[in-house]
């Protein structure tokens, strides 16, 4: 019986370590590795491949929907994700609570709210004064910086996608807080009278990791009075930051 040989790569995990510190202060970002994804893609595949149809719920993805009327649409999310639907006041809003952040102080969200335009009694009448207010109220934040923007078009109507960045004192309310990055992707359009907010926010080391579990929301919405007419959605924002802020550029078909 041949003897076993035990192999010291201890240093391999400490280039591996540094790798990882350097990067981090680089501002380099995390690959995509959402597995949920890469399972839901592999499953869906493997279906095609026998000829079987593709059920509403595969792999880790279930569909959201509500018996809110102004929650009047579908999308997936990861199904070991948590659900939280809130109404009041006219605005109407639901939580996708993903992971929490490695230091357990923040848990990373899928949004969808919806609230009244200014013909329903609202305060905002445009796409555009809606994204100035978001901007002024998140421009307060340490520091706040507009990654990028891009107008295009999502479900048939005009549509702004913008990445932010920011910090913010984690754990909130505690005297052991300390400043964490954030990076929130926000798509905002309006659809007959209603103002429509899809966002996805986590600290910045997870941001890319988990970044396609929204890009599978996004591209899944639709509402349910146009199930038949699903649109596929294309991001407007790169995956990769740009640091380059574009406005009223050159319009985006979906396909």
């Amino acid at each position: 019986m041949s003897e076993t040989r035990v192999i010291d790569d201890s240093h391999l995990w400490e280039l591996l370590d540094e790798w990882k510190r350097r990067r981090r202060a680089l501002g380099i970002p995390e690959p995509p590795t959402d597995l949920a994804a890469i399972d839901l893609e592999v499953q869906r595949r493997q279906l095609q491949q026998k000829g079987a149809a593709i059920p509403r719920k595969v792999g880790h993805r279930a569909a959201f929907t509500s018996a809110n009327p102004r929650l009047n649409f579908e999308f997936l999310y990861p199904a070991a994700w948590q659900v939280r639907e809130f109404d009041q006041d006219g605005h109407s809003e639901v939580f996708i609570l993903g992971p929490r952040n490695r230091d357990d102080t923040f848990s990373l969200t899928i949004t969808v709210h919806v609230f009244p335009a200014q013909e329903r009694k609202g305060k905002y009448a445009t796409v555009a004064e809606v994204v100035e207010d978001y901007l002024r109220k998140n421009r307060r934040l340490l520091n706040f910086r507009e990654i990028s923007r891009a107008w295009g078009t999502f479900v048939g109507v005009d549509a702004v996608e913008i990445e932010i960045s920011y910090t913010i004192p984690l754990p909130i309310n505690n005297v052991n807080a300390k400043e964490t990055p954030i990076m929130e992707r926000k798509i905002m359009f309006k659809k007959g009278s209603q103002f429509y907010e899809l966002t996805y926010t986590a600290v910045a080391e997870d941001y890319y990791t988990y970044l396609e579990s929204f890009k599978d929301a996004v591209s899944t919405f639709k509402f349910r009075e146009e199930r038949e007419q699903a649109r596929v959605f294309q991001p407007l924002v790169t995956l990769k930051p740009t640091y380059a802020v574009r406005e009223k550029s050159e319009e985006y078909e979906t396909e």
